[in-house]
């Protein structure tokens, strides 16, 4: 391949230059200490550069853990405010024998075993050959350093008698026995500093107009800023919902509508408070700051807690629409050029690199069943849920977040159970196209991929760093 060759061709052409440079060495000794510096300077190849290209990707199978009994000691979204956990910890959906936390791990450990091939020391040979049956490209070389953000699930019988059962599968940091903090799910996640995370779900059931995969998305804060600003009184009318892309918001009953849904959230991701049916801030309802549950860059300073109790009136912490002051270092996160490209735009028209990433490894999915000979009409990309959804919001990288089928739907269980190795391969070279781009054999197929990688340079902060790495600087 091309780039293998020219890599090749570079290398030679250093070991040429290092024998000479050694010929010269053994002739000149008194030149060691500084041609040794200007050797380190002017050959970084031959010292710290990777091969190739290389990118740090999360495989994130959800919920895993068990939900159990009382909160106060195996819930999640621990509020230090409070000393308590704020909700249930959620195990996933299930049907039967069937459980989304044991599905979408099998799903994810055969993704990474394929990833694996891409990483120092893997089979690349065998992951271009798999490559072969989805384009005719003559595919770049890249370097996939894959993870998982959780282990096996452990089972209803597994954790009996278990203090804390849930500590690997938690989202957010939380207490041990002990009382010291540990890092949760999105914690770890950002300590790895990924370029991509795939999260993986399914539930027991969707609505009926949800067919086929769906991205999972949120808005950027331009968006989210709107409802504010209706809830304030300053805007007048829901002109910029309903002509907006982000109109099918998430309902999570049907006593609500989808605009009330909205603004629901919108109350949550500022101020922490859900809305009750009169569009008040619901006082008993507190469902904590959300990215100082995090160990990362944007979380508050320690002793943050003594300014949330008092609720201070234009502040971050204030609990009321008019007195709220978005500001600090989540907020000018949440208001940045990269969020914007993460959240909103992009080649979908809507939800940014996050809904190109989800959709296109959906599209890829289904390509990988169609080269099986597997079709079917509900086999296609699904119209995307929109939320102030946790993994979207609290990670730096591209997060392509799937709702991979219902529990309830035959087709759906058939494809879950039965098909996993194409769903983790179509998973596989869709990061891949990600990554690196991959024009894809048959455009016929009716939801073909659109084969293009993602533009990394956006997320290039003026200080020549990734804004992916920025997550972990204090």
């Amino acid at each position: 391949m091309k780039a293998a060759r020219l890599q090749f061709k570079v290398i030679t052409y250093h070991a040429i230059e290092f024998y000479f440079f050694a010929i010269h060495l053994l002739f000149n000794p008194g030149l060691l200490p500084p041609l040794t510096i200007v050797f380190m300077l002017f050959m970084p190849s031959m010292t710290n550069t990777p091969e190739f290209p290389e990118y740090r990707v999360v495989i994130d199978p959800g919920h895993g853990g068990v939900g159990k009994h009382p909160m106060s000691v195996h819930g999640d979204r621990y509020d230090t405010v409070s000393g308590r956990y704020l909700d249930y910890y959620k195990e996933g959906a299930a049907r039967g024998r069937l459980h989304e936390r044991v599905i979408v791990y099998n799903i994810a450990k055969k993704t990474e075993k394929l990833l694996k091939l891409l990483a120092p020391g893997g089979n690349r040979k065998r992951f271009f050959n798999i490559l072969e049956k989805y384009s005719e490209d003559n595919p770049p070389q890249i370097t996939v350093l894959p993870y998982m953000s959780r282990g096996r699930s452990i089972t209803d019988s597994e954790a009996e008698g278990k203090k804390d059962p849930n500590a690997p599968f938690r989202m957010f940091d939380y207490p041990d026995c002990e009382g010291n903090m540990q890092q949760g799910r999105m914690s770890r996640i950002n300590e790895l500093r990924p370029h991509l995370v795939v999260s993986l779900h399914l539930a027991r059931a969707g609505p009926s107009d949800f067919e086929g995969m769906s991205p999972v998305i949120t808005p950027s804060y331009g968006f989210l800023r709107q409802g504010l600003e209706y809830l304030r009184g300053k805007r007048r009318g829901k002109r910029f919902f309903l002509r907006s892309p982000y109109r099918e918001w998430f309902i999570e009953e049907t006593s609500r509508s989808d605009f009330e849904w909205y603004l629901n959230d919108v109350s949550l991701y500022f101020t922490g408070y859900p809305l009750t049916r009169r569009r008040e801030p619901d006082s008993g309802g507190f469902k904590g700051y959300r990215y100082n549950m995090v160990r990362w860059a944007y979380s508050d300073k320690t002793g943050w807690e003594r300014a949330a109790r008092h609720h201070i009136a234009s502040s971050r912490y204030a609990d009321s629409f008019e007195k709220y002051v978005p500001e600090g270092k989540f907020w000018d996160r949440e208001r940045s050029s990269y969020e914007r490209s993460r959240r909103d735009g992009g080649r979908e028209g809507f939800g940014g690199d996050n809904a190109y990433a989800s959709y296109e490894i959906i599209r890829y999915i289904y390509y990988s069943l169609y080269l099986r000979g597997d079709e079917h009409r509900s086999q296609k990309p699904g119209k995307s849920y929109i939320s102030v959804w946790i993994m979207p919001l609290h990670v730096n990288a591209i997060n392509a977040f799937i709702e991979l089928g219902y529990l309830n739907r035959s087709r759906d269980r058939f494809l879950l159970t039965k098909r996993q190795d194409a769903i983790a391969e179509g998973i596989a070279v869709g990061i891949y196209s990600l990554l690196s781009g991959l024009t894809p054999k048959d455009r016929q197929f009716n939801h073909a991929p659109m084969g293009k990688g993602i533009d990394f340079t956006k997320y290039r902060t003026p200080e020549g760093r990734s804004y992916f790495d920025e997550v972990t600087c204090q």
